[in-house]
């Protein structure tokens, strides 16, 4: 009985620190702006949605402008994650939606930016966070090479903490429950 009490307890600890049920919603970060002007900031909406807020794209001419995700702060190595190819510049601040259809879901990237398929440029990125606090990734481009820095180190300190903390919380329960 007591071992059921205790993997409740863990299901519901692991539920918290992972955020709503594993997922990103409500994670958010706000665009550097590079090549093309691109602001705005984004939010996790879903699983396979993204939201941005007060989007402004000034020059949209670039041949390839598709949304891409990565796993670190260069985008460069990331992955188409929209199918949507963004031609239009925008006027003024606007909504957008982006829906990931090209097979990938908010847990498979932590960045998110728009980038130029065809000559490797990096319109602007973010890295998302649970607090929005990441702020802007920046980067520095060239059409030959593309360098990038981020602003992560607090969010992934943070997750490295939650994460010590959880081992050390999961182990004292299964030590009481080897007890009990």
């Amino acid at each position: 009985m007591h071992f059921l009490s205790t993997a409740i307890l863990l299901t519901g600890l692991i539920a918290t620190v992972l955020g709503q049920n594993g997922t990103k919603i409500g994670y958010s970060g706000k665009f550097s702006t590079l090549s093309g002007g691109l602001q705005g900031t984004v939010t996790v909406i879903n699983s396979t949605t993204l939201k941005i807020s007060n989007y402004e794209l000034q020059d949209a001419s670039a041949p390839a402008l598709y949304w891409w995700g990565a796993t670190n702060s260069d985008l460069k190595d990331g992955f188409r994650i929209s199918n949507m190819h963004i031609t239009i510049p925008t006027k003024n601040p606007s909504e957008m939606t982006i829906e990931l259809d090209a097979g990938k879901t908010i847990m498979d990237f932590s960045v998110v930016g728009l980038w130029c398929e065809k000559f490797g440029i990096d319109f602007g990125q973010t890295t998302l966070a649970a607090d929005g606090s990441s702020g802007a990734t920046t980067a520095s481009v060239t059409a030959a090479s593309t360098t990038s820095a981020t602003s992560s180190t607090t969010s992934t300190s943070a997750a490295i903490r939650q994460a010590v903390s959880v081992s050390t919380v999961l182990a004292g329960l299964f030590a009481s429950a080897l007890f009990f």
